[in-house]
């Protein structure tokens, strides 16, 4: 089924000029730089407070959306969950805002993120002046295989579960080198 009969999308917020920052701020904004596209993850410690010029298309962000990268040689989605009140997505991103209950998103956001997606996206997507862009009406023709909603569940749960060992093996690794270190410095100090 093609994304668009299955979510919503919507542009990020679109700025008339640069964002400045204030502590008076009504709202945060969600840029580039607070996603880690390896862990497909965002952080909100750093997000910009300022006092955007809202126009009716803007959305603030809700758990459960999807945010895409339209921008760069990369596209990746990332799902939202807990965010501060009145979060806006940077103009690079489209959010994608499921419509039908029965797709849970962390199936949806795993989906966007494998490689029939990223080789669609590389034959359609258009050039812009310094980087690819993609076209919301690229994304929104992106098929989108609907298994059973079981189906979907347990491939969301497997993906999740393999995160969550990628990073037990990154801290096991990084406590190894740690440990490797100590040994190094212990046998040194020994010989003193």
């Amino acid at each position: 089924m093609k994304l668009k009969k299955i979510a919503k999308i919507q542009s990020g917020f679109i700025s008339r000029g640069k964002i400045d920052p204030r502590d008076d701020g009504t709202c945060l904004l969600l840029q580039a730089k607070d996603i880690d596209a390896d862990c497909l993850c965002y952080r909100t410690d750093a997000l910009v407070r300022f006092m955007p010029r809202l126009s009716g298309k803007d959305w603030f962000l809700k758990s459960g959306d999807i945010l895409f990268m339209a921008r760069g040689a990369r596209n990746y989605s990332v799902l939202i969950g807990e965010l501060p009140d009145r979060v806006l997505a940077a103009a690079c991103f489209f959010v994608v805002r499921i419509a039908n209950s029965e797709i849970p998103p962390e199936y949806l956001c795993w989906y966007l993120n494998q490689l029939p997606v990223e080789e669609y996206l590389k034959r359609f997507s258009g050039r812009g002046v310094h980087m690819p862009v993609i076209r919301r009406a690229v994304l929104e023709s992106i098929d989108i295989p609907l298994p059973p909603i079981k189906i979907q569940k347990q491939g969301s749960e497997m993906t999740m579960l393999l995160k969550k060992e990628q990073d037990l093996y990154k801290k096991l690794a990084e406590k190894r080198k740690y440990l490797m270190t100590e040994i190094c410095l212990q046998s040194i100090r020994k010989r003193k």
